[in-house]
């Protein structure tokens, strides 16, 4: 009996030091990067899976000198390694994280400040998006409520420093090496690096969307934008009307928005905040749920938060970058149902855009001069009203010019909300 047991307990040993030893090289969530070969282990399809533990860390190994903030938008068209930054924010590192909010940003952001206290980053583009920061109005702002730790980030979201971290990062460590999950993990990553639509997290935070090559190619991309327009427009009818909460002076993401403002003031960075170039079919969603005048009060907000408060205090302005305009990149056409040939070259759906779009995006809001100025514009408090007035007129240009395809997003919207879709 003790023999046996004896061999029992060396045979697990054995079992765990190899699975320990299989998971450390091929890394499958990127948390390690004690090996990082191509053909090997670099393409990490469930890194993205794990996008807030794998973020969390890798970010403390890039030590990045320019950061990219916000959601999955920003995620996939945003690239970190594009020319167009300047040579003072390199290495760049796409902190983006998706399904998230302007208070997640605000932590992470938090996470790196305390991480970099001698040399913070000295860009970021931070992509900022309109359902983030719709709010009930009938409600009072309770900051304790959203104010939940992360217990892998090294601060609080007060600003103090996080002492349990330690604990979470055993738990993490454990979970990557030791587990059989991640052991089905390290299998499968290996089994990627010949995939050539393998989804991927790079080593610097930015998804490629390889998989959404395959998809688009498989189904075309109308199938794609219908899709995602159904979900779009069931998200925004259960969403509320205002930006404002009971105070009806600001919400919890404004304020967010102005403690990011605040942190990158206090450590000498350059901010840049970015509007998405959300694709026509998702403008009109907004609109057809309601939310139309809601998202011209938005953008009245941010630019009050951005500029005007920034000009009372006697600061400089933090240059806000409007791309949710109509143009010919947002109302670039979505090819025919059963057309799985012709492609869309700016957006993988009304509400994702492409890395193709993001880098002209990037080029205009890093750069002194553009060569695409028709793309967007730098809104402040003196341009913001003909703006937006022009933007209704070129908003009903597209709704007689592409009518067809408006048409089916109303018919749409009224068969998948629970609202009469309005015009």
């Amino acid at each position: 009996m003790k023999r046996y047991l004896t061999i029992w307990l060396a045979a697990t040993g054995v079992l765990l030091l190899t699975t320990a030893a299989i998971n450390l090289v091929v890394d499958p969530y990127g948390i390690f990067r004690l090996v990082d070969a191509k053909g090997l282990n670099q393409i990490k399809p469930h890194a993205g899976e794990q996008g807030a533990m794998t973020k969390a860390y890798q970010v403390l190994r890039v030590q990045p000198s320019g950061l990219i903030l916000g959601n999955s938008r920003a995620e996939v068209g945003f690239d970190p390694a594009h020319f167009a930054w300047p040579d003072a924010a390199v290495p760049v590192y796409n902190l983006a994280l998706p399904g998230t909010g302007t208070h997640t940003t605000l932590q992470y952001l938090q996470h790196v400040l305390e991480a970099q206290k001698g040399d913070p980053p000295k860009v970021i583009v931070w992509g900022i998006d309109f359902m983030d920061f719709l709010t009930d109005r009938t409600t009072h702002s309770n900051r304790g409520m959203v104010d939940k730790k992360d217990p892998r980030l090294l601060a609080n979201p007060d600003g103090s420093r996080n002492p349990s971290r330690g604990l979470q990062q055993l738990r993490d460590g454990f979970e990557a090496t030791f587990t059989l999950g991640a052991l089905l993990d390290s299998i499968s990553t290996l089994r990627a690096q010949q995939n050539p639509y393998s989804a991927d997290l790079t080593s610097l935070g930015f998804n490629p969307m390889r998989d959404y090559t395959k998809i688009t190619a498989d189904e075309g991309y109308w199938a794609i934008f219908q899709q995602r327009n159904i979900e779009n427009i069931k998200a925004y009818s259960n969403r509320p009307h205002d930006i404002f909460d009971a105070s009806g002076a600001t919400s919890p993401a404004l304020d967010d928005l102005r403690r990011v403002i605040k942190l990158c003031r206090q450590h000498g960075i350059n901010l840049r905040l970015v509007i998405y170039p959300y694709h026509a079919h998702l403008l009109e969603i907004i609109q057809l749920t309601g939310h139309g005048k809601v998202f011209e009060n938005w953008k009245r907000a941010v630019v009050h938060v951005a500029h005007t408060e920034s000009i009372s205090a006697g600061l400089a302005p933090i240059p806000l970058w409007d791309f949710s305009l109509f143009n010919e990149y947002t109302e670039s056409s979505v090819p025919a149902k059963g057309d799985k040939k012709t492609i869309n070259k700016w957006y993988w759906e009304a509400g994702h855009f492409k890395r193709e779009l993001g880098d002209r995006i990037l080029e205009q809001v890093l750069s002194e001069g553009s060569p695409y100025p028709e793309l967007g514009i730098r809104l402040d408090s003196t341009n913001l009203e003909s703006v937006l007035t022009q933007q209704q007129a070129l908003a009903l240009n597209y709704r007689q010019t592409h009518a067809a395809e408006v048409d089916e997003l109303v018919k749409m919207a009224e068969r998948n909300s629970f609202i009469s879709a309005r015009r």
